[in-house]
Formats: structure tokens, sequence, C-alpha cells
């Protein structure tokens, strides 16, 4: 379970081995227990540094994040599972073929799972828009051929290869979004992806899902398997940039965040006029209802079962399975990382 306050005048306290979240005159009660994580995503929400105090003791990672960016502080234990060794790797991998194998891995995830949704949609469109199926498979096959240029990099220290990894990437990701946006209702005003300076519905759900719910998410995977979030590879370093836990959202973000947006906007869950720019005190983009049911959604599909390598696991699961393949790798315990996908 995950608690969420991300309305003005919310207020998280503590009574014994509980948390309250109190605003006006409603008050609901959580065991901690049964707590995850604690999101605070509105300028006017509170909390006693007794709560906090009962989080961190129960390992709770508390995230404090904005509707239009990234969260801007993480508050977690001081004592994090990993050994010291695998820091210390992670950082003298960004100079031989490990941090090469890692970043081809992720972005190898990232076309894949781009590939095997549009697929998926595809074959759900093959009856009633066989036009659109058809477009759509065209690019998943447009995608297929950039993992094989991918897959046939030759490894080297990731400052030489990094801008062809990227430029692979940057090419699936027009044939990709291109195709999405056919798919995607005009009254939603989807001009394109973006994620700086928009406020268009989709652009806006999409990013909420990235920073909002999958990067704690990866954040925390990252701690836990000892690693270092802001030493990583496809991205570039740069100060107060988590460069690894973006790295391995890559793989995440298609069968986590835009399968559970399209989802909703598919079974018309979610209507282009439930959205309003909202209080100005708030800065938000995203109504109440629009956030409350796109974070049900989004923890559903985090908490569903997936297969992958012949292993049934929660999609949640499965960020941590990865987190530790890296680690595992870092160390020299394998030669090769093999990237997260679903099949269609």
């Amino acid at each position: 379970m995950k608690i969420y306050l991300d309305d003005f005048g919310m207020f998280l306290g503590r009574q014994r081995n509980r948390f309250i979240v109190k605003k006006a005159d409603k008050k609901s009660e959580f065991v901690s227990d049964d707590v995850e994580s604690i999101v605070f995503t509105s300028k006017g929400a509170a909390a006693s540094t007794s709560a906090l105090d009962l989080a961190v003791s129960k390992g709770i990672q508390v995230i404090f994040a904005r509707y239009r960016g990234w969260p801007y502080a993480i508050l977690m234990p001081t004592s994090m599972t990993g050994s010291v060794r695998a820091r210390r790797e992670q950082f003298l991998a960004y100079n031989d073929e490990r941090g090469f194998r890692l970043s081809q891995g992720f972005v190898l995830g990232k076309l894949l799972n781009q590939s095997n949704l549009l697929k998926l949609m595809a074959k759900n469109r093959k009856q009633t828009s066989p036009i659109l199926a058809e477009k759509l498979y065209t690019a998943a096959r447009e995608i297929d051929q950039t993992i094989e240029k991918t897959r046939w990099l030759e490894a080297a220290p990731i400052d030489g290869c990094r801008q062809a990894l990227m430029n692979l990437e940057a090419e699936a990701a027009r044939s990709y979004w291109e195709r999405i946006g056919m798919t995607i209702p005009e009254a939603f005003r989807f001009p394109s992806r973006k994620t700086r300076g928009t406020t268009d519905p989709v652009n806006a759900m999409l990013n909420f899902g990235y920073q909002v719910v999958l990067f704690p998410e990866v954040w925390k995977a990252v701690s836990y398997a000892g690693l270092d979030p802001y030493a990583g590879y496809l991205h570039a370093d740069r100060p107060g940039k988590p460069s690894l836990v973006l790295d391995m959202m890559e793989e995440f973000r298609q069968q986590i965040v835009d399968r559970t947006v399209l989802s909703l906007i598919g079974r018309n869950v979610i209507k282009p006029d439930d959205f309003s720019d909202g209080p100005p005190e708030t800065g938000r983009t995203l109504s109440a209802s629009v956030t409350k049911n796109l974070i049900e959604a989004l923890e559903e599909r985090l908490t569903s079962s997936a297969v992958f390598n012949e292993q049934r696991s929660q999609l949640k699961g499965f960020i941590l399975t990865q987190a530790r393949k890296a680690a595992r790798l870092l160390l020299r315990e394998t030669a090769c990382y093999e990237p997260f996908f679903l099949g269609w």
C-alpha cells in the first residue's frame, strides 16, 4: 500500500504504529506494516516528525514530488542493503565493457517493450480497425530492425558508444510515438511525446506516471541492490541527476506507464473533459479525479502478475530483480545483462 498526500491541507500524523492522514474533518488510518511508501505531491501537505520517524524505522520510503516535475527529495533509512564493493565496481565499470553492456541492455529492453506493445495494440484492432492495425504492425517491424542494429553494436567504454545507442533509441521513439498518437482521440490534443513544458492531457499523465510512480520504485530497487542512483551509463553525468535510476527506468516505461495510460483512455475511464488547470496554489495540470484514477490504475499495474524468463512475479518485483541483475554484472558474477520485456 502507498499513501498519497496529493491535496492542499492534508496532514500526515502518527498514533503508535499507525499513520493518520487528516484533511479538515476527514481522517484515515493506516497500519505502518501495510505501507510501502508515502508520496507527497502537494505543496500544501505536511507531516509530523513523529510520522517520518515511524516511516524510517519501518524502512518506508518517503517521496516529495511536484505535479510538474521529478521528485525533489526522497527519505530513506541510512542502513541500506548491498555491499560497498558493488558501488566501487559500479564506478570502475564506466571505463570498461560493463557500462556498455548495461546501457545496451536498457535500450534493448525499451525497444523490445515498445515493439511488443505496438503488436499487442495492433492485434486488438485487427478486426475493428485493420488499417490502423497494419500501421501499428509496420512501426513494430521498424523497431525490430532497430533492435537488431542495437544487438550488433561493438562493446566499448560507454563514452565511445553512448551516442550510437541514443541515436538508435531516438530512431525507435519516432516510430513508436507517431503510431501511439494515431490511437489517441483527437479531443486529447496529443501533439507528440514531450517531456517538458507541455500541459496536454496525455503527456501530463505520462509524465506523472514516470516521475511520481515509476521513478521512486526504480530508485528504491537501485538503492536496495546496493548501487549508487547517480552513477549511470546511458544518461550522461550531470550534478543532481540520478542517471542510473533514469537508465533502469527505460525498460519499464512502456509496460507500466504507457500501457496504463493508453488503457485508461481506450476504456473511456478518463475523458478529455476530466482535465482542468486546478487551483493556482497547486500548479496542477491533472484534476483530482484524474490523479485518483491514474494512481489507482498504476498501482494496480505495478502489483499485477506477469511472467518473464519462466518466472512469475508482480511487475514491481521484476524492477528489483533487474537492479540485482545489474549489480551481479558489475560484480562480474555474470557476463551479460538480460533486459526485462513482456510478450504480446
